[in-house]
């Protein structure tokens, strides 16, 4: 078994020190294999908080890390920057590579940047980052449990008609069905949930889960606590466990888990 800590929307501009404190010590308790961290890492893309992101990055447990930005990692004071190096600092503080890969031959993990300059808050995903991610998925084993990581949804549930989906999805879930795809994994809405991607895109003999972490440590919460996502996987069941802040600490407030089936991943009731 593996054991991923999914974290999100860190917001570090506005971040809670004392729920950074407890968030590090919560992870640090669970003894992740790796981290991923799907984005918004900073509120305001300025170098003092890309420092404080890089400073919360290093005290994590030393496991391996999938990070993609968010679309507060880019400036929308400092238009010129925007328009002419509109990722440099995180780059330079956070890391160079905009489609990072994991794979240990029991999970294979493709990051995708899904930040675009003409939209501020919503993204997109295009042909060219799908194709990147199936070939570095096919590098995997056969058996490896096949994840990718964006920060804005791939999926959300029929009844939410207020937040949108990455442009282009509907396209890119065809391709990223044909790979196997498992899990997609995002944040974006500062709110957790687990669901199938049978209800939306629905296809013979496939439904993948999809998780997104709410905001971990900022102060901007939206109807519900600060939380992030203990994910255990196996090759036959996955359990996604919410960790939310209760006021003192991070417990565990919920536990999703989903079961390989003939028709895919199914929500074990």
């Amino acid at each position: 078994m593996k054991t991923l800590a999914h974290i999100s929307d860190v917001h570090f501009g506005r971040e809670d020190p004392a729920l950074v404190e407890a968030l590090l010590q919560s992870i640090t308790d669970t003894k992740p294999d790796i981290i991923v961290v799907s984005g918004d890492l900073t509120q305001r893309a300025r170098k003092r908080q890309f420092r404080a992101a890089r400073a919360f990055l290093r005290q994590l447990p030393q496991v391996p890390q999938v990070i993609v930005p968010g679309n507060h990692d880019v400036s929308t004071t400092n238009l010129l920057r925007r328009a002419l190096r509109p990722l440099d600092h995180y780059k330079r503080y956070i890391t160079q590579d905009l489609a990072p890969f994991f794979d240990d031959g029991e999970v294979a993990i493709a990051g995708i940047d899904t930040v675009r300059l003409l939209a501020t808050k919503d993204g997109r995903i295009n042909a060219k980052q799908v194709a990147n991610a199936v070939a570095q998925l096919a590098q995997a084993a056969p058996q490896a449990i096949r994840v990718i990581v964006t920060h804005h949804p791939m999926d959300l549930p029929s009844t939410d008609l207020k937040n949108a989906l990455v442009s282009r999805a509907p396209a890119a879930m065809q391709a990223f069905a044909r790979a196997g795809v498992d899990l997609f994994l995002s944040g974006h809405l500062h709110g957790g949930l687990t669901l199938a991607t049978s209800v939306r895109y629905p296809m013979p003999g496939y439904s993948a889960i999809v998780a997104h972490a709410g905001t971990a440590v900022s102060t901007r919460t939206r109807n519900e606590p600060n939380a992030w996502n203990l994910i255990q996987l196996t090759p036959t069941e996955i359990k996604i466990h919410q960790i939310s802040w209760t006021g003192t600490t991070f417990a565990q407030t919920r536990t999703d888990p989903y079961t390989r089936t003939p028709q895919g991943w199914t929500l074990t009731v």
